[in-house]
């Protein structure tokens, strides 16, 4: 379980993109951003094989010339409507039949968090291996507690998304609440496939800064993570 064939990397990186054009390729800190990933997860001294998956040959004319493994995802699997989870099940799909479920890991890594490097990767699959857990997921601190939110009934009012007890409650006494940051998922390939799905509940978490966790979205973005860079 400790060996580097345990832990494959998977980098997806379709070609559309609602927000940015051709968000995986656009220029930051002088390299396109999915070479940022690449190079993280290649850099990795617990990964084994790094593979990218996409439908943009640039992608992947890329991803070849940095020595990671390529996988020309299909147009189905490509769509607005296409699922993270289709491409995982596509990806299982192309791996040898004979592949071990339980003992081969699947470290998801997804392009639009550049500041996650690779002492990242190996702090998480190193907590995995430790705790001996079957998933990962890294998250980060909400600064602000959802338990004081609201949503607006149909009848235009206020209503406590939780307990109205909560709402009212002091900050310092509401529990503390992280979200995934979309930078790391950790799993074993048999526990997505019982899952039918990325870990969640009962995963480890793997705790990162709210700087570390940037997520490129929107050109505000990308000039945010260029300035964290060059810091």
């Amino acid at each position: 379980m400790t060996s580097r064939s345990s832990f494959i990397g998977l980098i997806p990186a379709r070609k559309g993109s609602k927000g940015l054009i051709d968000k995986n390729m656009l220029n930051l800190n002088g390299k396109p951003l999915v070479q940022h990933t690449i190079h993280a997860a290649l850099h990795s001294s617990l990964i084994g094989e790094v593979w990218v998956s996409s439908d943009d040959l640039r992608v992947l004319s890329l991803a070849d010339s940095l020595k990671a493994k390529t996988l020309l995802r299909p147009a189905e699997f490509a769509t607005d409507e296409s699922s993270a989870i289709d491409v995982v099940n596509h990806f299982i799909d192309s791996l040898p039949k004979n592949i071990n479920h339980k003992n081969n890991f699947i470290v998801y890594l997804q392009p639009t968090s550049p500041l996650r490097n690779s002492k990242h990767i190996d702090k998480a699959i190193m907590s995995l291996l430790e705790n001996k857990e079957e998933s990962l997921l890294s998250v980060m601190h909400m600064r602000k507690s959802p338990f004081k939110s609201f949503i607006i009934s149909n009848s235009g009012r206020l209503e406590s998304l939780f307990k109205e007890n909560l709402s009212n409650a002091r900050r310092q006494d509401l529990q503390d609440v992280y979200i995934s940051n979309g930078a790391i998922y950790i799993f074993s390939i048999e526990d997505f496939l019982d899952r039918k799905g990325f870990p969640s509940n009962g995963s480890m978490p793997f705790i990162m800064t709210e700087d570390d966790s940037i997520d490129i979205d929107e050109k505000e973005d990308l000039k945010r993570a260029e300035g964290l860079m060059g810091m």
